[in-house]
């Protein structure tokens, strides 16, 4: 017997339909891989805006950094991660690096310098951090060298760990459990000590390498 032409239209139609489901996922799965791989593996190679410090001379942070400027990197050799840092935690922030929550002290400004990143894509090491170890925070006033003292779980609307303080350290945040499906409910804390930093002299000679760079 002849397939009619209904019929031939309702296998068409059948058929389409899964099809255009796999296109769909296959366009999905593409996107959502290229956007997690500029997150981790390519992240170091985004091109931001970067905080013009030689424009202002040796003294530290005279004009704040505007949000989506590039205040320096992170390093953290232990775990063989660097990454950008970047002024402001929004989502678009994250997305290019570690955000520095604007509110908090610049590196070495004295108070408490409070850093975060998604735990799986920059700070996705930072579950193996040990006590002890150096987290060097670049910028363009020279590195100030930190060191983790100890750890902590927080519930996610515990804001204590942003509270200022009467002298330098360094705040690591991001989510925890660091495998969990959602939103994790809970926050994982590094805090830090402050071991070194350029003094004024470098500085100087810094900016002064910037300005004839």
């Amino acid at each position: 017997m002849a397939t009619t032409p209904r019929v031939r239209s309702r296998k068409s139609w059948v058929l389409a339909i899964p099809l255009t489901v796999l296109a769909i996922g296959i366009g999905l799965l593409c996107y959502f891989g290229w956007d997690y791989a500029q997150q981790t593996v390519f992240v170091n190679d985004q091109q931001e805006p970067t905080y013009d410090a030689a424009a202002y001379g040796p003294r530290l942070w005279p004009v704040k950094p505007a949000v989506g400027t590039k205040i320096g990197e992170l390093d953290i050799p232990s775990l063989h991660l660097e990454a950008p840092v970047i002024q402001g935690t929004g989502w678009n922030q994250l997305k290019h690096g570690i955000g520095h929550y604007a509110s908090s002290a610049l590196p070495g400004q004295g108070g408490n310098v409070f850093v975060a990143g998604h735990r799986d894509t920059v700070f996705t090491k930072l579950r193996y951090l040990k006590k002890g170890a150096d987290i060097i925070f670049e910028t363009p006033y020279g590195n100030f060298v930190y060191q983790a003292t100890s750890f902590q779980i927080v519930k996610q609307t515990d804001t204590s760990v942003l509270a200022p303080t009467n002298h330098e350290t360094l705040t690591l945040m991001t989510c925890y459990p660091f495998f969990f499906f959602g939103f994790a409910p809970d926050r994982y804390i590094v805090h830090t000590k402050l071991v070194s930093e350029p003094n004024a002299a470098a500085r100087e000679v810094l900016s002064q390498a910037s300005q004839h760079s």
